[in-house]
């Protein structure tokens, strides 16, 4: 076979390998929607917009949020779920992903069999906090004591039955061997409202919502989830282990991370994963997330989609323990 011949076959056989490919990288020219389960205005918004902004400069297209309350994050999982796998429709999911499943009478939806983990984002820490009025303790191995002196004498607030709020709650009091009664409330606000006027005892909330108001001596911060106290933002404040109460599910702490169709094509999956490591690396996004009451925290598809599995056995568990259940 002459030289040239034998050339453009070898070029051809290439191409056909290459072709396959390239044609699974992200479809270009077409806006890349983020589907967020939650109401526009709260912090996970905040969150997905930031980030959408980011992702758009660092890929070159269009990248829009959409908002999908409802259903204990399933309706928003379930859409994303049955949207072409081609990387162009995404889920900003987190805890609910894990907790769902136990919360949610729903298994048409079942996120670690019907979505493929792209990329972690943040990492939301969360803070045990009093009233220091009402509640005169300054360390957590004090307010141990104080609830183990009183039986059924002290609450604790949350955000609503399954809500965050109230699965950390519960691990404190499991780990603690504590027995509190769990008071729920239509979401953080008028929980810290009356955590401040004394009707509660404690909260395990965000901390970016109650920063301000520990600064202020309104509320006394003891003790904050994660491995690194330096990053929840809440200085002098030791993690749950530092302050003597090893509580292992909270390492996570309120974790956020994109997710896909299960059948889009691993090239793809790499490229956007790339894609917003890049965008978390950027100081100003950063300098975003810590206004937030957010760590941002990079981890690989594999790495995510492992820890969504190993997440929703915690979480089924301390569901299920607890007996909770969702309106």
């Amino acid at each position: 076979m002459p030289l040239h011949r034998r050339a453009l076959l070898a070029l051809a056989i290439a191409t056909a390998i290459t072709a396959p490919a390239k044609a699974q990288k992200l479809p270009a020219g077409k806006p890349i929607r983020i589907v967020v389960p939650y109401a526009a205005g709260g912090t996970t918004d905040v969150l997905a917009r930031v980030v959408a902004t980011r992702l758009a400069e660092v890929l070159g297209q269009a990248v829009i949020v959409e908002n999908k309350p409802g259903g204990g994050g399933t309706i928003a999982g379930a859409q994303v779920a049955a949207a072409p796998a081609d990387g162009l429709t995404l889920l900003l999911g987190g805890m609910e992903l894990a907790t769902a499943p136990s919360l949610v009478a729903q298994k048409n939806f079942v996120p670690t069999r019907d979505l493929a983990a792209v990329a972690s984002l943040s990492l939301g820490p969360l803070v045990l906090v009093v009233n220091p009025q009402h509640t005169p303790v300054n360390s957590l191995a004090e307010l141990i004591a104080l609830a183990r002196s009183r039986p059924d004498g002290l609450t604790f607030a949350s955000a609503g039955n399954g809500n965050v709020t109230h699965l950390f709650g519960e691990i404190f009091k499991r780990s603690a061997r504590l027995d509190m009664r769990h008071v729920p409330y239509r979401g953080a606000a008028p929980a810290l409202t009356d955590l401040q006027g004394g009707q509660v005892t404690m909260m395990v909330a965000g901390t970016a919502g109650v920063r301000q108001l520990v600064a202020a001596g309104t509320l006394r911060a003891l003790a904050v989830t994660g491995r690194d106290a330096a990053g929840a933002g809440v200085p002098g404040v030791p993690t749950f282990l530092e302050a003597g109460l090893a509580m292992p599910e909270t390492d996570a702490g309120a974790w956020t991370a994109l997710f896909a169709p299960k059948d889009t094509p691993r090239e793809t999956i790499t490229q956007l994963s790339e894609a917003v490591r890049t965008v978390l690396s950027l100081p100003e996004l950063r300098t975003q997330f810590a206004g937030a009451g957010l760590v941002p925290q990079a981890m690989t598809p594999q790495a995510l989609q492992a820890h969504l599995v190993a997440q929703t056995a915690v979480w089924t568990q301390v569901i299920t323990q607890a007996g909770i259940k969702t309106e």
